[in-house]
């Protein structure tokens, strides 16, 4: 390379691309790259201004312009509310509430700390953690919890910026790239939904894995190959999804014809295989369950149909939203033959582009190998659902903004390019703003869901949840209904039917709705404590009996069923089954209010006065409240020294 091309591409450096930049001076763009590389190493870059090298301020421009758009168009979420999984993994957790329980997020499901270990089935310790650091925060105030997911789609957004720019030195490529991934919509599912964080995680620290691979190549480290490893290993424990990694960096050797080091790799495989089989033997139990049995051909058929889906509400990002659920299809199907055109389609520019490796290559193997885990050609839990293109859209946004680049580079072009950024990045922010407030507020959430999910039997279940909470049980009880037509082997919708009828007086129906509950699932003890508290209501002492030593049966830990059998005991005369009762329930939770207070009342009755006092303050400063039983009481405490 002669000086006089030297000094050309010094002069087009942070204007052009490394490949424009050959292609004007007629070389391999390997060369252009290699001298960059040289010159940054040298400290040869020309410096602005400002004294700060060109590169270094356009890329803090750019970090700190993808920042800005990113808050400002999720800053209307940060006052939506807890939805759908938010209730059990965040809300209802209880084992984000203190950091003593932090081995469980490492030996447990994430719904374990809910009581919902079998319908969250993921291993994700690392979200948890998450979660956990915002309760130290923000307790249960949603906004913290919106903040922080804001944070990490930023910060997702600044890795997608910094990643491009590592692999084509060109901040225009990288910035247009990431301004497209901050702002659309189709990312509202992961960002303005709490519990769809993993996303977020899971991609920063596979991009910065990524990089710090990168960095290896071009200079082995102790620092990076322990800061790559690290990164790796908590992109594993964000999400399952992050195990594609071996193979996005395999994509990388091949396009940008970099020799594989074994050694280089080394880490990031032995953590792939042991993740694998760890979840194969010790985690075993976390295998997912899959609620609807599909034959291979149905998931074909619904590949196809999802990848027509993904395309389309990528380009035209309209009527987002949850829930597309496991639906069955026919390979007949019309929508098939689409989907099939395609994958047809990607697999021919593919095929068309593998000799020149350029960017269209990497991008539409990028969005390939990004899917390929939630295709659903292994059993999962839905045929599609918007926030699985969370990874596979870099791909896409990174052929647009290398469309859009190149128009740039042309001079007569350039105000065209401008303005179709300004118009793709206005459209989007627009949409995503819109959609944020789909996830406002519970009840609407669900009713806009049920326009295009009238089939499933989750969205009738927590629409009728949210109705039954907040006391309107009579639109309650028909949604609960809807959903067992749907689904009959639900049981936790036969479950909550039972509490609505019995918030509505309906004890007959209640008493039916539980005793469904346990025909079909035997350990079910909810069930059983709920039917409990009926036959204690109605004065059928004996039968409360039976059904609160089920519960403690099949879950020894149950403190409320512990209490109410010892009420149920003394509701019999046997007081000293209740007092041992309520004893053993005060040995399981030595701050336990109400057992105390039983104790008190107990004590009341036999006229052991100072007993009865002693365990009554006990249980006051717990919070026990019962006045009836404080008028009682009341000169008897006086007494007391």
């Amino acid at each position: 390379m002669n000086p006089e091309q030297e000094r050309y591409i010094l002069k087009q450096t942070g204007r052009k691309s490394a490949e424009a930049t050959a292609r004007d001076l007629g070389i391999k763009e390997r060369k252009v790259k290699k001298f960059l590389e040289r010159q940054e190493s040298r400290g040869g870059r020309p410096a602005g201004p400002t004294g700060i090298p060109s590169r270094r301020r356009n890329i803090i421009l750019c970090a700190a312009l993808i920042a800005l758009l990113g808050f400002a168009v999720y800053g209307n979420s940060i006052n939506g509310e807890f939805i759908w999984d938010d209730t059990h993994l965040v809300k209802d957790n209880l084992y984000l509430r203190g950091w003593s329980n932090l081995p469980k997020f490492f030996s447990e499901s994430m719904g374990a700390g809910a009581d919902a270990a079998t319908i969250y089935s993921f291993y994700r310790p690392l979200q948890l953690i998450t979660y956990a650091i915002d309760y130290s925060f923000w307790k249960l105030d949603v906004r913290g919890y919106h903040l922080a997911n804001i944070f990490y789609h930023v910060l997702a957004a600044l890795m997608v910026f910094w990643l491009i720019t590592a692999l084509y030195k060109d901040w225009r490529l990288s910035l247009f790239a990431g301004l497209f991934f901050v702002a659309h919509p189709i990312h509202t599912e992961a960002v303005s939904y709490i519990s769809g964080r993993a996303d977020s995680l899971a991609l920063i620290f596979m991009l910065l894995s990524f990089l710090l691979y990168i960095k290896i190549l071009e200079r082995e480290s102790t620092v990076y190959y322990c800061l790559m490893t690290l990164s790796y290993l908590a992109a594993i424990l964000s999400k399952e999804l992050s195990l594609i990694l071996p193979f996005l960096l395999l994509l990388y050797h091949y396009t940008f014809k970099q020799k594989i080091r074994f050694k280089a790799m080394l880490p990031i495989l032995v953590l792939n295989v042991s993740y694998i089989i760890a979840r194969l033997t010790v985690l075993r139990f976390l295998a997912s369950h899959v609620v609807h049995k599909t034959t291979f051909a149905q998931r074909l058929a619904g590949l196809f149909i999802a990848m027509a889906g993904y395309v389309r509400i990528l380009v035209l990002p309209f009527n987002l939203h949850m829930e597309y659920g496991n639906s069955f299809f026919r390979l007949t199907d019309p929508k098939v033959g689409l989907g099939i055109i395609v994958v047809v389609a990607l697999f021919i520019l593919i095929f068309k582009t593998r000799k020149t490796r350029n960017i269209a290559f990497f991008s539409l193997g990028w969005f390939l190998i990004g899917l390929f885990p939630v295709s659903n050609l292994i059993p999962i839990n839905a045929y599609m659902a918007e926030h699985w293109l969370y990874v596979p859209s870099i791909g896409i946004f990174l052929l647009l903004a290398r469309g859009l680049a190149l128009l740039y580079q042309e001079k007569k072009l350039k105000a065209l390019s401008v303005t179709a950024v300004v118009l793709f990045l206005g459209f989007y922010s627009y949409l995503t703003v819109n959609q944020n407030s789909y996830w406002k507020a519970p009840i609407p959430f669900y009713l806009r869901t049920l326009k295009y999910a009238n089939k499933s039997s989750r969205v009738y279940y927590n629409l009728a949840n949210q109705y039954r909470e907040s006391g309107q049980n009579e639109q309650a009880v028909p949604l609960y209904q809807e959903a067992l037509k749907i689904r009959p082997d639900y049981m936790d919708a036969y479950y909550n039917l039972g509490k609505a009828y019995g918030d509505m007086g309906k004890t007959g129906d209640a008493e039916k709705a539980y005793q469904n509950v346990i025909k079909n699932d035997p350990k079910y003890f909810s069930a059983y404590y709920n039917l409990g508290n009926l036959y204690y209501a109605a004065g059928r002492y004996n039968e409360a009996v039976d059904a609160y030593k089920t519960v403690i049966r099949i879950n020894p830990k149950h403190i409320k069923a512990h209490n109410n059998l010892g009420v149920a005991y003394a509701g019999l005369g046997q007081k000293e089954e209740a007092e041992g009762l309520f004893k053993k329930a005060i040995a399981v939770d030595s701050k336990d209010a109400m057992a105390y207070g039983n104790l008190a009342i107990l004590y009341f009755g036999q006229q052991k006065y100072d007993l009865a006092v002693e365990y009554y303050e006990k249980a006051v400063r717990l919070g026990f409240v019962d006045p009836k039983f404080l008028g009682k009481i009341a000169p008897y405490r006086t007494k007391t020294p």
